[in-house]
Parts: structure tokens; sequence; C-alpha cells
């Protein structure tokens, strides 16, 4: 990149760029139960089952932790994790959505290199079919 009258807003077009990729820490959520979903779609990303869902009267893509084995138990019975909510998306209509993370713990994981982009990409695609779907 040369250096010219427009490089300022160049490099500040692609700090926004950079910035919009990374998945936002929200903490005023919580007690949201995964179960109370209405699930639109699932996949799988990086070894991780994920849940696309909506919950009446909150206007956001809700994304869950599926349901998961976490081991066998010493009577021998498997034991499956609660799910838990990952974080919801915003901005679905406008083509640019929000990723934001309610579950702190995941931050690491979900801030990986094109992680992010991965799961709004695979939301957006759940969201389009949902909306195919109910409009008809």
């Amino acid at each position: 990149m040369g250096i010219g009258r427009l490089a300022p807003q160049r490099m500040r077009a692609r700090y926004a760029r950079a910035l919009a990729e990374i998945p936002l820490p929200v903490r005023s959520f919580a007690g949201i139960d995964p179960c109370a979903l209405t699930v639109l779609g699932e996949t799988e990303i990086a070894d991780r089952r994920l849940r696309f869902g909506v919950l009446v009267g909150t206007p956001r893509l809700w994304i869950a932790l599926a349901e998961s084995d976490s081991g066998v138990s010493p009577e021998g019975s498997v034991a499956l994790s609660v799910p838990s909510v990952l974080g919801y998306l915003t901005g679905l209509d406008s083509g640019a959505p929000e990723l934001h993370i309610t579950e702190l713990d995941e931050l690491d994981w979900s801030r990986k290199p094109g992680r992010a982009a991965q799961i709004k990409r695979e939301a957006m695609t759940v969201w389009r079919s949902a909306q195919r779907e109910c409009e008809g």
C-alpha cells in the first residue's frame, strides 16, 4: 500500500473490518435455558456441535453448545453434559451479523482465527433457510 491522500481512510476501513470479526463478550445475559430454544439448525465447528435457535420475546439467533458425552461414570453409564448457551447473533437482516459471546469460558475458543467468521456464515445459512420455510 502506497502512501497517498486516501491511506488514512483505507487504514480505518481495514481496522473496522478487523474489529467486526472479533466476537464481543457480553455479561448481561444469564439464565437463558438452552432447552427452551426453538432449534432452527445444527452444525459442527471445530469438533463442537452448535445449535442455532430462537427464543420467544428476544430478537436474536441464539447459539447453544449441543449436549455431548462427557465420559463414562464409574457405574458404567454414559453421563451427558448439560448444554450451555454460547452466545447470540444480531444484525442478521442487515447482512452484517455481530457475534456476542455470553459464555466467557468459551471466548478464547470463539476467537481462534476464522472461527467467528465460520459461526456467522453458518448462522446466516440457518437463518435464511428458516426464513424461506416460514415465508413459504
